[in-house]
């Protein structure tokens, strides 16, 4: 049976469960509920938050549904989802959607992006939200560069909020000792979310 004779026959005007659904459409079980109110509670903060899982559990998911309920007027979502750019890669991109031109040389990019931030935060009053999909296939270099971006005002706190979103492993590399200072700088992490099973099945 074709797609569309099997859309005729149920009377949708497009296939269900795609990956286009709006927030709203989403089934709010509890494990999704409680991944969206902690990174909710992350860009509240200001923090650093760890949002890991097998590929499939929802992770990218629920960082939609909370960035969807933010007021845009005070928060500002950037997000990078390819890890293979690079240091400059990343911070040319952060600096671009702050709507600054990133300078040439790394060395004068970094404290740029930085004070791009902060100047986001201070002076338009908006908290840029930083986010990192595929974080577990961060070099160490770049997990380095994430935590000097947090470094702001004698290490009192961030005019931003990060989320670092990847595959279990990205939970073990920052639990190697090689990581000390991203770890220590990590204020939630979240469970490892659930791959589907019947408990959600049944409430939906």
């Amino acid at each position: 049976m074709s797609i569309q004779r099997l859309q005729a026959h149920w009377g949708f005007t497009r296939m269900p469960f795609g990956r286009s659904l709006a927030p709203s459409m989403l089934h709010r079980h509890d494990a999704h509920a409680e991944a969206v109110a902690r990174i909710a509670w992350c860009i509240d903060q200001h923090a650093l938050g760890v949002i890991t899982g097998e590929v499939g559990a929802g992770k990218t998911v629920a960082v939609r549904a909370a960035t969807a309920a933010l007021d845009t007027s005070r928060h500002l979502a950037i997000y990078l989802p390819n890890p293979s750019v690079g240091v400059r890669g990343m911070l040319h991109h952060i600096v671009t959607a702050l709507g600054q031109v990133p300078s040439f040389y790394t060395a004068t990019l970094t404290p740029q992006a930085a004070d791009a931030l902060a100047t986001e935060h201070a002076e338009r009053g908006r908290t840029p939200v930083v986010i990192l999909d595929e974080a577990h296939l961060l070099d160490n270099a770049q997990m380095e560069a994430v935590r000097m971006l947090t470094n702001h005002n004698m290490d009192s706190g961030a005019p931003f909020a990060a989320l670092l979103i990847g595959q279990p492993t990205l939970r073990q590399r920052l639990r190697l000792r090689k990581k000390p200072p991203t770890t220590s700088r990590t204020t939630s992490r979240s469970p490892d979310a659930p791959t589907p099973c019947s408990a959600p099945t049944r409430s939906h």
